[in-house]
C-alpha cells in the first residue's frame, strides 16, 4: 500500500510540475554563431538569467523552465533584436520573422498570442514606413508633399497601434514594461505621453512603474501651463510687437527657424489652414529662433507666410523667448487664449476649432 501511495504522490507531483512549466523549441540560422539561449528578466545590465540552454550543432535548441507569468526577454544574440516572451505553461516555438524573431504559442491562445497580434500590426506599419522612405529616396522629389503626408499618417497610426497594445494590458506589469521599452518614441510628445499613461492604468507598484512615472512627472514639469509670459520682439521692419497686443484674441504662436526643415514644412501646412484660422478669429505669430537675421529674412522671402514674423532678441526682450516658453524642440506651436493662458501645445486645426467654439 505504501508503494502505491508513493507512486500516486510521484505522479501527482509530476502532473503539477508539467502544468507549471513551459518548453520553447527553435532552430537558428546556419550562419548564427550563438551557442546558448538565455531567458532574462530585463534588457541590458542588471538582468537576471531565469533559464538557459545550449544550441546544438544543428542550430536547434529546447529551453525549459518554470512558468513565470510575467513579460521577459529571450536573448538569442545581437541579431535577434528584442524578443518578448511571456512564459505561461505550455509549448512554444521560436519563429523567424522578416525583422528578428517572435515566440509563438503552439496551441493555446494566451497572453503571448495577444501580444504578438499587436506586435505584428506595429511591425507591418513600420515596414510600410520603411518602404515609403525607400520610395521617397528613389523619387525625383516632385511628390515631396505626398510622401510627407503619408509618412505623417503612418507615424500617427504607429502611435495609435502602440497605444492600443498598452491599453490591452491596462493595469498590469505588461503595460508598464511596454511603456518603459517604448519610451524613446513616447517621450518626445507630451500629449501622447499623457495618453499612454492613461492607457497604462494604475497597476501594481514596481521599480519599472516608478521609473516611468518619474519620467512623466519630469516631462510634465517642462510643460508651459497657465499664463504665458509676455514678449517684446522685433518684426521684419524692426517694429516692436508684444504678446499683450493680442489681448482678447486667440493667438497661435509658432516657434521655428530657417535651418529647421520640419519647421518650414509645418509653415507650408499652416499656410493652407490660415484662411480657416482667420474665419475662427485666430491670429498667428511666427517667432524665429534664428541667430542669423539674413537667413531668417531669406526663409520668409522663400516661404511667404501670411502672418506676422518676429525674431528672438534677448537684448530687446530681456530674456530668450524660447526658454521662457519652455521650447525644447522646433517646430513648437502654442494656442493661447484671449486671457493669455496656454490652451494646447502643437494643436491641429480641429483642436483649435474645438477650443474656439467652446470658449
Amino acid at each position: 500500500m505504501k508503494i502505491i501511495h508513493i507512486l500516486l504522490l510521484g505522479m501527482a507531483c509530476l502532473s503539477c510540475s508539467s502544468v507549471n512549466t513551459y518548453t520553447l523549441n527553435g532552430i537558428l540560422p546556419e550562419d548564427c554563431n550563438v551557442t546558448e539561449i538565455y531567458l532574462v528578466s530585463q534588457e541590458g545590465k542588471g538582468a537576471d538569467t531565469l533559464a538557459r540552454c545550449p544550441v546544438g550543432s544543428d542550430k536547434s535548441f529546447k529551453l525549459k523552465g518554470k512558468s513565470e507569468n510575467r513579460l521577459l526577454y529571450l536573448n538569442v544574440g545581437s541579431r535577434g533584436g528584442r524578443i518578448y516572451f511571456y512564459p505561461e505553461s505550455g509549448a512554444y516555438r521560436l519563429k523567424k520573422m522578416e525583422e528578428g524573431y517572435q515566440v509563438v504559442a503552439e496551441e493555446q491562445q494566451n497572453i503571448q498570442s495577444r501580444l504578438n497580434s499587436h506586435l505584428n500590426a506595429i511591425e507591418k506599419n513600420a515596414a510600410a514606413m520603411r518602404d515609403l522612405q525607400q520610395q521617397e529616396a528613389r523619387s525625383t522629389g516632385e511628390n515631396g508633399e505626398k510622401w510627407r503626408l503619408e509618412n505623417e499618417r503612418l507615424w500617427l497610426k504607429g502611435n495609435d497601434l502602440l497605444l492600443d497594445m498598452i491599453a490591452d494590458f491596462k493595469d498590469t506589469d505588461v503595460a508598464v514594461t511596454l511603456v518603459r521599452d517604448n519610451m524613446w518614441i513616447i517621450i518626445y510628445d507630451f500629449k501622447f505621453f499623457t495618453q499612454v499613461i492613461e492607457a497604462m492604468g494604475k497597476g501594481p507598484e514596481s521599480e519599472v512603474r516608478s521609473e516611468v512615472m518619474q519620467k512623466y512627472e519630469a516631462e510634465k514639469a517642462k510643460q508651459l501651463t497657465g499664463k504665458v509670459p509676455d514678449f517684446k520682439l522685433p518684426d521684419m521692419k524692426g517694429n516692436i510687437v508684444k504678446l499683450s497686443d493680442y489681448k482678447g484674441k486667440y493667438l497661435l504662436v509658432d516657434f521655428w527657424a530657417s535651418w529647421c526643415k520640419p519647421c518650414r514644412v509645418k509653415a507650408k501646412e499652416l499656410k493652407k489652414h490660415y484662411p480657416r484660422l482667420n474665419e475662427l478669429g485666430v491670429e498667428v505669430v511666427g517667432i524665429s529662433c534664428d541667430e542669423n537675421k539674413n537667413q531668417w529674412l531669406k526663409a520668409i522671402e522663400e516661404d511667404q507666410p501670411m502672418w506676422i514674423q518676429l525674431l528672438i532678441d534677448k537684448k530687446i526682450n530681456g530674456s530668450d523667448t524660447a526658454d521662457d516658453y519652455k521650447v525644447e524642440f522646433i517646430p513648437t506651436l502654442y494656442l493661447i487664449s484671449p486671457e493669455g493662458e496656454v490652451l494646447e501645445k502643437n494643436p491641429n486645426v480641429e483642436e483649435i476649432e474645438t477650443f474656439v467654439k467652446k470658449g
